[in-house]
């Protein structure tokens, strides 16, 4: 089967939690990767999300942690909350 791995990094000001994991993280950067596996059961090709994860890629964190898993929707919900005062 065919995957496919689309990253993107994204900075958040403030602290925030995920379900994931247990406690708040720090503001900084942080790589978005999204794995996707080709769906081949169409006449067309299209691709499903298999997972979803984000990880800190903030140096001024020390060492990387492991990524953790994360949704569509928590992902929005981080976005958007980032962006209120």
């Amino acid at each position: 089967m065919e995957t496919r791995t689309t990253r993107e990094l994204v900075e958040l000001r403030q602290p925030f939690s995920v379900k994931s994991r247990i406690g708040k993280l720090p503001p900084g950067q942080y790589m978005i990767e999204l794995h996707e596996e080709r769906f081949d059961g169409l006449s067309f090709p299209d691709w499903r999300r298999s997972s979803m994860t984000i990880a800190d890629a903030d140096p001024r964190h020390g060492e990387r942690q492991d990524a953790s898993p994360l949704t569509p929707s928590e992902l929005a919900d981080l976005l958007n909350a980032d962006l209120e005062p």
